[in-house]
């Protein structure tokens, strides 16, 4: 290989790592709720804040909005997508079909170690109590059902059921969040983890199911709240 096909591909790659750079950080930042849903996204001020140039801020975008997370119109430019209640319901439909197959291939298919890392998990999400949702809170959840996804040594199942993760507590606000919740969720997960050391599967899966539904609801009751309280903001 010659000398200039070689810095040609040095070039190429560090473009590569550069876009893959500034869309983990522009994600981050919309995770962080310091870019909210429908905030627009400045390129100029983008690569201000990431001390990048142009061209990699607008291919992370670009590659945002194929993911999901980010919305791009003629005249408005990019702008952080909002969630909506239709995908809300949406995203829990595939989320239940998801984890109700993913406990029972986890009981199928785990081990011992298995099981003591999901009492990791547990532990980890039982023992953070803040005194309101946070990111965090919502981070420690999706790790202890993503462990049950890894135990069924299936990786596209734990990655479609990360995006979907990603997609409902990425984008939506934790404002309207009823904090009640949390203490039920960690009972939930308790019980759910009982039923997995007994290889309960059809106990596992009924669990399952209404705890996912729980979730959702939760979520549909923080944008609906969220949409009423700005409704009347305007009226006044």
């Amino acid at each position: 290989m010659s000398v200039k096909m070689i810095q040609k591909t040095d070039q190429a790659n560090h473009s590569i790592t550069r876009i893959e750079e500034a869309y983990r950080k522009i994600k981050q930042m919309i995770f962080d709720q310091k870019l909210i849903p429908g905030q627009r996204l400045v390129n100029q001020d983008l690569g201000d804040k990431l001390n990048m140039s142009r061209t990699p801020i607008i291919n992370a975008l670009n590659r945002l909005v194929q993911d999901g997370f980010v919305a791009f119109e003629s005249f408005r430019g990019f702008y952080v997508r909002p969630i909506d209640l239709k995908e809300v319901w949406d995203a829990f439909g595939v989320r239940e079909a998801l984890e109700v197959y993913t406990v029972e291939q986890a009981i199928k298919l785990s081990d011992e170690s298995d099981i003591q890392a999901l009492e990791d998990k547990l532990r980890e999400h039982a023992d953070y109590k803040p005194h309101y949702y946070t990111r965090k809170k919502f981070l420690l959840d999706s790790e202890f059902h993503l462990q049950i996804a890894a135990m069924t040594k299936n990786n596209v199942l734990k990655w479609l059921l990360k995006r979907n993760f990603e997609h409902i507590y990425l984008r939506a606000r934790l404002d309207n969040y009823n904090i009640q919740r949390m203490v039920v969720a960690v009972d939930e997960h308790n019980r759910l983890v009982r039923k997995v050391k007994n290889k309960d599967i059809i106990g596992s899966i009924e669990l399952m199911r209404n705890h996912v539904q729980k979730a959702r609801d939760l979520v549909i009751r923080a944008l609906t709240d969220e949409e009423t309280d700005s409704a009347e903001s305007i009226q006044v």
